[in-house]
């Protein structure tokens, strides 16, 4: 099956699939006699449920994982694409209607949506925002990578391999996520005086995308000597027109987060550096705060679950390698 004829059968009447796949992972578990289970039911909804990004496969492991560890009844939700931003609009809409204990939300967009979560918190349903956040503080809390520290650590890894003044471009994804707004405002405040940004680029999230972008800013740019791609599938596209191109020696590659792929590329020399994040964490711990605002506990404003910086130096280390490949129950 395509990858088109893949979304059609996923959207085409996206109201009903969403509200049978939440009944049907609720499961109605029955007591002996006759009651629903008393477990909490929490919805997460993901910006994508593309596992085949390895990024978002570890978060719902962490979400997994949890869920197990705390005895939770749990449905994970998303559109294919994280561009599909009206379709999580009604699955969010869908799982209210559902009256879950909970919501955990990684946003498609920053500002549209808020409505729906505003429509969560009049429901007084607790809303956990994960990994990509919405603005203001509607959400009761924040869990993923503070990205604008994580955009400074690309700035600063980038400029270890560079001569002060070098043109250098950002290759970012998705125009209006939390996410992205933040590297990008990190990479470019630190390179503010060191090096000079010539463009910003958008690869929507594809792999095929940010290669066509790559070999256009190859080709075009030849005073280019730095590129910092921004998450996995855009740094894949970078380092595959890079790899091709003969130039990875000339021109450095920062890159972000650790599928095989992007390891392999680092490994490779082709990525000089990866800022990696940890999804494992950030799905786990949407499970474990959602439960305490069920719980009525209080819960802190943001968790940073932090990034570190990558590369063939240190990516054999035992602490590394521990947080690249965490262990799933």
């Amino acid at each position: 099956m395509t990858r088109e004829s893949r979304l059609v059968f996923i959207l085409t009447g996206a109201s009903l699939v969403v509200a049978l796949a939440i009944t049907a992972v609720y499961r109605a578990n029955t007591l002996p006699d006759g009651n629903a289970s008393s477990k909490p039911k929490i919805v997460v909804v993901l910006k994508s449920v593309d596992y085949s990004l390895a990024f978002w496969q570890t978060v719902r492991d962490g979400v997994e994982s949890a869920s197990k560890d705390f005895d939770v009844d749990f449905a994970v939700l998303g559109p294919i694409s994280e561009t599909q931003v009206d379709d999580q609009i009604q699955m969010m809409q869908n799982t209210i209607q559902s009256k879950p204990d909970a919501i955990v939300l990684a946003a498609t967009d920053y500002d549209r949506l808020v409505p729906v979560a505003k429509e969560a918190k009049a429901a007084n349903i607790p809303l956990v925002t994960i990994d990509s956040f919405i603005n203001g503080n509607v959400a009761d809390t924040k869990i993923g990578t503070d990205n604008y520290d994580a955009g400074q650590k690309a700035g600063a890894a980038l400029m270890k391999y560079l001569a002060p003044g070098s043109h250098v471009v950002i290759m970012s994804y998705i125009l209006g996520t939390s996410t992205a707004i933040d590297r990008e405002s990190g990479v470019s405040d630190f390179l503010q005086g060191k090096a000079q940004l010539t463009g910003i680029f958008y690869s929507s999230g594809e792999s095929d995308i940010a290669y066509q972008q790559a070999i256009q800013i190859l080709h075009t740019e030849p005073d280019v000597k730095g590129i910092v791609a921004l998450n996995d599938p855009t740094t894949i596209g970078a380092a595959r027109a890079l790899s091709e191109s003969g130039r990875e020696r000339d021109v450095v590659l920062i890159g972000f987060d650790n599928s095989q792929t992007v390891l392999g590329f680092v490994e490779a020399g082709v990525v000089r550096d990866t800022i990696v994040q940890r999804p494992f964490n950030m799905g786990y711990l949407g499970i474990k705060v959602a439960l305490d605002l069920i719980g009525g506990k209080r819960v802190e404003p943001f968790i940073d679950t932090g990034s570190q910086v990558i590369n063939r130096q240190n990516i054999l280390l035992p602490e590394n390698q521990k947080m690249l490949f965490p262990v799933t129950r």
